[in-house]
């Protein structure tokens, strides 16, 4: 279903929905324009809450259901029974989910915030920040989760800090001459 509709609504959105007549591509802006749906308030706001936002608060509620159960669990768990080893070694998948969590509604939260202001009351708010800077920010969590999953794999840390250590141990020589 997901697929579906994720192809379904944007097939409409983007190439099928009716411009204002109005509506031209400045080629010479940094951004030259955009979607015709984007211009109309219903659907704009729409797309915000239902495909955006949804799907953060969704994985906000399900990543925070998680990490409950298992610390409930945990509770109820003698430490000196088997299963208490089990929840030893989940602890490192509980923070590697935290942290791919946090970064993706680090990334996202603001930028639903800044849109849902523009959409309901100023549409100058924060386009700067938007085109400066926060434009780009949900890239960054593709590129930076498989690290942040990598990152807790005892080897990866093992090597890791070998090089951390070689780095802070590689002795410089300088060779100074006199005129």
């Amino acid at each position: 279903f997901v697929c579906f509709y994720t192809f379904g609504i944007y097939v409409y959105f983007i190439p099928l929905f009716p411009c204002k007549p109005n509506h031209s591509y400045d080629l010479a802006a940094f951004v030259c324009g955009g979607p015709c749906y984007l211009g109309a308030f219903i659907q704009s706001v729409y797309d915000i809450i239902i495909d955006i936002m949804l799907s953060t608060c969704v994985l906000l509620i399900f990543n925070l259901l998680m990490i409950s159960r298992v610390i409930n669990y945990r509770q109820k768990v003698s430490p000196s029974t088997p299963v208490s080893n089990i929840l030893k070694k989940n602890r490192q998948m509980i923070l590697q989910l935290l942290a791919i969590s946090l970064m993706t509604l680090i990334t996202w939260l603001p930028w639903i915030f800044i849109i849902l202001v523009q959409n309901l009351y100023d549409p100058s708010f924060g386009k700067q920040f938007i085109t400066i800077f926060l434009h780009y920010l949900p890239y960054l969590t593709g590129f930076a989760s498989p690290f942040l999953a990598l990152i807790n794999l005892p080897e990866i840390r093992v090597e890791f800090k070998k090089v951390v250590r070689q780095r802070m141990n590689t002795v410089h020589i300088l060779n100074l001459t006199q005129a």
